[in-house]
């Protein structure tokens, strides 16, 4: 064998260089995002597989660092890699777009937040132009929605294309029409399957057989060898199913379980009365564990400041809560499309609590139904212990009972 002197050097193929707010390497595999400084940046772009570790004149203790942590890898024979380095666009950094590929659904939910579908593929031209431009503006995670995603007519040309690409790619599913054959064949490296509640509740929410589908669905990902998470919305019908819940999330061995609170928006306007409070919703959000990263806020800006939407029809917009109120179409160009999305400042906020700078004011859209466009989200505030100030409706609560149990570690 080769000595490490003698083998060419290569970024891994799960790895990229993003310039973003400073200069990182992401491992799309693995999510791992590695802040790098401007030597290691100019290293590491030399890492293109047409040099020997010799040649490189790389420090021994950074490069065993990076080749043991998957960064480079090491080959035989020469394999030339091409890089896209580009600052990305603007002052804070497209990271993760949300794709809505179709609004077809072979479920209709009753808390479902997007409006009743019209069967309208994105086509497959906007589909990898977007994919191109996303990656160009050093984009990380492309969550590929609906709808549900697998029912776009192109579904499989997409799922081609989309291992070409430096994000990681994330499907966002129902898992109802997952078998082992359709999850051997996904070229994605994380689904996430929605479950809202145990099977009753679900089944009441998304239909008759839904849930056991669904469990058989991350079953087969699971099988196959794909990261698998969980999506869960609180609701009135599965508000008492959440310690049980916690355990068969684990029983089945995900990696992540993302809890959140609906907004009446889309199908839900017509199920109000599946609404929790926000005092009351707000407990609920002691639940779940690891992720959620496309809902943080870049530092100094508001939730969501990383994010962006596109929708089936092309329309672009801050998240998929706002698709009926787009800022541009894709067909303008994504980064034209970013520029237009603007970002809030935490210093705008009317929000002026000691937990800000974690919560992020919390969700926009929610915030804007119960208070206003700069005003707080009071699901994030009680879920704080925090008396929200300027909520719509006069819900005025003194909220210091179950602090503790929103403390508790899950």
């Amino acid at each position: 064998m080769q000595s490490k002197r003698n083998r060419y050097i290569t970024l891994s193929p799960s790895c990229s260089l993003r310039l973003l707010e400073t200069p990182c390497v992401y491992n799309r595999d693995e999510d791992e995002l590695y802040e790098i400084g401007d030597n290691a940046l100019e290293f590491l772009a030399k890492c293109d597989g047409t040099r020997m570790a010799g040649e490189l004149g790389a420090e021994p203790e950074f490069l065993s660092y990076c080749l043991n942590e998957g960064i480079l890898t090491s080959l035989d024979s020469p394999y030339k890699r091409h890089f896209t380095l580009r600052p990305s666009p603007g002052d804070v950094s497209l990271r993760y777009l949300e794709l809505h590929i179709t609004s077809r659904c072979n479920l209709r939910c009753k808390h479902c937040y997007l409006s009743a579908g019209d069967g309208v593929d994105l086509d497959l031209i906007r589909v990898f132009k977007v994919f191109d431009e996303f990656d160009k503006m050093q984009g990380l995670r492309m969550l590929l929605s609906g709808g549900e995603p697998l029912m776009h007519k192109g579904f499989w040309y997409i799922n081609e294309r989309i291992q070409d690409f430096g994000f990681r790619s994330v499907l966002l599913t129902n898992g109802t029409l997952i078998n082992r054959d359709i999850a051997s064949r996904l070229n994605v490296q994380e689904a996430q399957v929605s479950i809202d509640g145990l099977r009753v509740s679900h089944d009441l929410l998304r239909g008759d057989g839904s849930f056991n589908r669904a469990i058989k669905g991350i079953e087969c990902l699971t099988e196959a060898g794909t990261k698998v998470s969980v999506a869960t919305m609180v609701t009135a019908l599965n508000r008492n199913d959440f310690d049980a819940m916690q355990d068969l999330v684990q029983a089945l061995g995900v990696s992540e379980w993302n809890v959140d609170i609906p907004s009446l928006s889309g199908r839900f306007r017509e199920n109000p009365g599946l609404l929790l409070p926000p005092r009351e919703a707000a407990e609920y959000l002691a639940y779940g564990f690891g992720g959620g990263h496309h809902l943080l806020g870049a530092e100094g800006y508001a939730c969501g400041a990383h994010l962006c939407a596109v929708g089936s029809k092309g329309q672009v917009a801050k998240c998929g809560f706002y698709l009926d109120n787009p800022v541009g179409d894709v067909s303008e160009g994504l980064e034209n499309c970013w520029e237009k999305v603007g970002q809030i400042k935490l210093d705008t906020l009317d929000c002026d609590c000691e937990h800000v700078e974690d919560c992020r004011g919390g969700c926009r859209y929610r915030a804007e139904i119960y208070s206003s466009e700069f005003g707080p989200d009071p699901v994030r505030c009680y879920s704080h212990g925090v008396n929200p100030s300027c909520m719509k409706g006069g819900e005025r609560h003194d909220y210091k009972e179950g602090t503790e149990k929103l403390r508790k570690c899950v």
